[in-house]
């Protein structure tokens, strides 16, 4: 069973310069520790997920924007209103080729998923 991740959660690209943290807007009200617990809905670059520092995807090096092509590896039974839920193993990639996981799961240091 994996930990389930909330909003805050350290985040990382494999073609990105920084950590960024994540932003939950799909749902406020199941919450561990008074964060709020991600879904799969949770993917939107710039608002949800934002900008790694500089990518690597190319010379010179961008500006990371990231575009998200959707969280993979969710809860498969465990969700809020019909959409899954994120864990410390989901991850998605990005249209310029990198794989953005979790390096913590934010709030969340105990529940695991379903």
């Amino acid at each position: 069973m994996a930990k389930l991740t909330t909003h805050g959660a350290t985040m990382r690209c494999t073609l990105g310069a920084t950590p960024a943290k994540l932003l939950v807007t799909s749902q406020s009200f199941r919450k561990i520790s008074g964060a709020p617990v991600a879904t799969e809905n949770d993917k939107t670059g710039m608002i949800n997920i934002p900008s790694f520092g500089t990518c690597k995807c190319g010379y010179p090096n961008p500006p990371c924007v990231p575009s998200v092509q959707g969280w993979q590896q969710t809860t498969q039974k465990d969700s809020i209103n019909g959409l899954k839920k994120l864990t410390e193993n989901s991850f998605c990639m990005c249209a310029k080729g990198g794989r953005i996981s979790f390096v913590d799961t934010g709030e969340n240091t105990f529940v695991e998923s379903e």
